[in-house]
């Protein structure tokens, strides 16, 4: 049996709000608005190998809102860079890995060709020693932005550990939002799951409107399993649990 499932895994570039152009969070929304998620899963993943992720964490995550936003609008990407005082298009440096994720360098070259609709061009850095790419990004001596991914199945990890300007934690880049920094702090407190859930709920919200990255896509994957389990149904973070997979048909038991 064939058995696709989304991964949790955030496919995302990481901006540098720390210094530079984006430090403007009306460019780094232009950036989210001029993306073409679904354009883009086509020509770097293929059709259905990846879902658009328009949120800071995956539908699977606790507290992830359903509120549409990221939606691809150029004319508004356009107006944000005029306003941020780029009415003739912006140059960033970007980095770039060859692999972890592997098509890395297939989906820069996508999104500048993407991007340069609005006028953002990009030189490219290109890293083939990944170890070293990492402890990078961690020094936090990337250019403008650079690719990476976000894999925690804790929302309020990701809050704290990547978004939190008080932690500043090893992947953080410089983003500073009060007002998502109260909500961690009121989710914390809260002992109320659902409570809890809707706080998160306006963090990713407002996330959306002044984004920390720019987010992308969630992986499809693929995996067979011997015989037919129609009721089979992969964890959410997409990690097998060998103890609870289907018995194979015809084996002892």
């Amino acid at each position: 049996m064939r058995h696709e499932f989304l991964s949790p895994v955030a496919i995302i570039y990481l901006l540098n709000a720390a210094r530079g152009p984006l430090k403007d969070p009306r460019l780094r929304l232009a950036l989210s608005l001029a993306v073409d998620r679904e354009a883009l899963i086509t020509e770097v993943m293929g059709d259905g190998a990846a879902q658009p992720l328009r949120g800071f964490v995956s539908p699977h995550h606790y507290g992830a809102a359903t509120t549409q936003g990221a939606s691809c609008d150029r004319a508004e990407a356009r107006a944000l860079l005029a306003a941020a005082g780029y009415p003739d298009g912006l140059r960033l440096t970007v980095d770039c890995p060859t692999r972890l994720p592997d098509e890395a360098e297939r989906l820069t070259a996508a999104l500048a060709r993407q991007l340069s609709e609005i006028g953002v061009t990009f030189d490219v850095r290109i890293h083939r020693e990944r170890e070293d790419y990492a402890h990078m990004v961690r020094r936090k001596e990337i250019g403008d932005l650079c690719v990476f991914d976000s894999s925690p199945m804790s929302t309020y990890r990701v809050l704290y550990e990547k978004i939190d300007s008080r932690i500043a934690g090893s992947w953080w880049q410089g983003y500073e939002n009060p007002q998502v920094e109260a909500l961690i702090d009121k989710g914390r407190s809260t002992t109320d799951r659902t409570k809890r859930s809707d706080i998160w709920q306006q963090a990713y919200r407002l996330l959306q409107n002044d984004p920390a990255w720019l987010t992308l896509y969630n992986p499809v994957r693929v995996i067979g399993l011997a015989g037919e389990h129609p009721d089979f149904q992969m964890p959410a973070d997409g990690v097998i649990d060998v103890a609870r997979l289907p018995a194979l048909e015809g084996a002892d038991t």
